[in-house]
């Protein structure tokens, strides 16, 4: 059974990640980035929940990478207008 610190450890590792998950998030929305920049914000981000959750590559790969990639290709759409004439 889980010590108490070690549940308030992990409470804390999950907070950083949902921080973490979120600024990237905003920033690919918000922030100027060409395409290079923006993936090396996704390999950075991927490297800082690693050090968090070591050998969860795959997890990050089936969830994060893809809402990362979708938060992409929409801002790309909307920037050059695509989105407006698909509606």
């Amino acid at each position: 059974m889980a010590t108490l610190d070690e549940i308030r450890e992990e409470q804390i590792r999950m907070l950083r990640l949902r921080l973490r998950v979120d600024l990237t998030c905003y920033r690919l929305r918000v922030a100027r980035l060409s395409r290079e920049e923006a993936a090396a914000l996704i390999e950075r981000t991927k490297q800082e929940i690693l050090d968090l959750f070591p050998e969860k590559e795959q997890v990050f790969e089936l969830v994060l990478r893809p809402r990362f990639e979708r938060i992409l290709q929409e801002r790309a759409w909307a920037e050059w207008g695509v989105a407006d004439s698909l509606n």
